[in-house]
């Protein structure tokens, strides 16, 4: 048993003295490239041959070494940081770095990081985390990071890839996209952020500054109760206050003022437009002075005698529009089923608007008798009438069963999705210099997250989506065991060549 634990301290002492890096072993990681080893091209099919198979083995060493690569970081570099598993963030304990100026925030003098920002700063070794004074291994940061509470796997990977590439990339806050109600007001999305103005109202000049009286934060029905209340007391404690010396008036007062002195209302005159000319510049039997007009359309103690418009005349262009040939031929054409309804000598017959129905009502009797009535008197009919149409537009229009839509059609209307749903905010490389977390403006793209394994978003989820972001595009990140390609759906538009 001595033999065995003396064996056994042996054991634990030498770990713990590899641990501590000698010089040389300082150096050579020091000195250790930094870069990704070149993959290559992807074999795609087995080809049995030897050279394939030197070249996987090649490629899965390389991938094994990389793994096995010790992280060696100086303390003074690390920003210390606890883990808060109550809140779901990580409270940094020591001044942030650069990586302060595009991840974290600040919240009751403190500063924060979400979880995949303090994992991702874990594997670049920018910050050391600790969760009940022990620090925590980037293993243990995956598996308490990540969670359907915080982000998954997928979306880590997806904001990892992300960052690495130099994008800014946020998390996406709903309530940063203005709602259906405020793009009908078109409000400016920059007043989201601010705080909401309360509406003032007027004070009430009935109640006295002594009382404490505040009126901004009184409804309708409690200054209603405040004026019966004040009419209840006594006399020497009320004092009198004047309507014409009050500053301002509240609506409540104008009633009662309204219902102490009622005003006897004149209707106004009713003119006989019949009896008022109006000028005829148009006309060509026209007059260079237009006659002064009536003393009873004028208001009073002002005189207007005649116009004198043979300067304005003057400027009218009287030249005779020539068109061209192919312009009249298309004038001719739209005048072949156009019909003037005052050319109709019937119509003009007609004395009042029951004669004018009646009229097109015989007329319809008239062209239902010429029908076949194997077409039109059944439960079936065509879906166009003879001479309804003027084109081969209108025509195919009005036999088209399947009307086309747009993207945006009916996106309003559409039931929220639980398993679509937008993860981050994407922001360009080129925009990092200016990036301003306060204001950080419209994103490139939103990202939405899912597995290769997964369903396809269908047109449902897609214009669900689309609605939620607006006017931002949505890209979709397809993660397949590591590998993330991005899709992305837009609307567009078939070509017709029929006018």
């Amino acid at each position: 048993m001595a033999d065995a634990d003396a064996s056994a301290d042996a054991g634990n002492k030498q770990s713990v003295y590899h641990e501590l890096l000698s010089p040389s072993e300082l150096f050579e990681a020091r000195s250790r490239s930094h870069k990704i080893p070149v993959r290559g091209q992807k074999e795609f099919l087995p080809s049995g041959s030897e050279q394939q198979s030197q070249r996987l083995q090649h490629s899965l060493e390389e991938h094994w070494t990389l793994l096995a690569e010790e992280r060696v970081e100086r303390l003074g570099n690390l920003v210390n940081a606890v883990w808060s598993p109550e809140e779901k963030l990580v409270e940094l304990q020591s001044p942030a770095g650069k990586f302060w100026q595009t991840m974290g925030f600040s919240e009751r003098g403190k500063q924060y990081l979400q979880p995949e920002e303090a994992l991702y700063l874990m594997e670049c070794g920018n910050v050391q985390v600790f969760y009940r004074d022990l620090p925590l291994s980037i293993q243990d940061g995956y598996e308490r990071f990540l969670s359907s509470d915080t982000v998954t796997l997928h979306q880590y990977q997806v904001f990892g890839h992300l960052k690495r590439l130099g994008y800014v990339v946020n998390r996406f806050d709903p309530s940063s996209v203005s709602s259906t109600y405020e793009r009908q007001l078109n409000l400016p999305a920059s007043d989201k952020q601010k705080k909401q103005l309360k509406r003032k109202r007027s004070q009430s000049p009935v109640s006295s500054d002594k009382h404490g009286i505040s009126t901004e934060e009184k409804t309708t029905s409690e200054a209603h109760n405040e004026l019966a209340e004040t009419s209840k007391l006594p006399a020497d404690l009320q004092e009198p206050v004047h309507l014409a010396d009050a500053p301002e008036r509240t609506w409540w007062m104008e009633e009662d003022v309204q219902q102490k002195h009622p005003k006897t209302q004149t209707a106004a005159p009713r003119w006989d437009f019949s009896s008022i000319s109006f000028p005829d510049l148009g006309s060509r039997r026209r007059s260079e002075r237009l006659a002064s007009p009536h003393r009873s359309l004028l208001p009073e103690n002002v005189d207007v005698g005649e116009c004198d418009v043979s300067r304005w005349l003057g400027r009218l262009n009287m030249k005779q529009e020539k068109l061209s040939r192919r312009d009249m031929e298309r004038q001719r054409e739209r005048d072949r089923y156009r019909r003037d309804v005052n050319s109709d000598r019937e119509v003009r017959r007609c004395r009042n608007w029951a004669e004018y129905s009646e009229l097109m009502e015989e007329r319809r009797r008239r062209r239902r008798k010429h029908r076949p009535e194997h077409l039109w008197e059944r439960e079936e009919t065509p879906l166009t009438q003879p001479g309804q149409c003027t084109s081969h537009r209108e025509l195919l229009d009005q036999i088209g069963i399947i009307k086309s839509s747009t993207f945006s059609e009916g996106l309003s209307r559409l039931s929220p999705s639980d398993q679509w749903k937008i993860s981050f905010d994407v922001y360009q490389p080129d925009t990092v210099a200016e990036f301003k977390k306060s204001h950080p403006g419209k994103p490139y793209t939103r990202m939405c997250v899912c597995s290769f394994a997964g369903p396809v978003p269908d047109l449902h989820a897609v214009k669900q989506l689309s609605f939620q972001s607006q006017d931002v595009p949505v890209t979709f990140a397809v993660v397949d065991h590591g590998d993330i390609s991005f899709y992305c759906f837009k609307d567009f538009k078939l070509p017709t060549d029929v006018y």
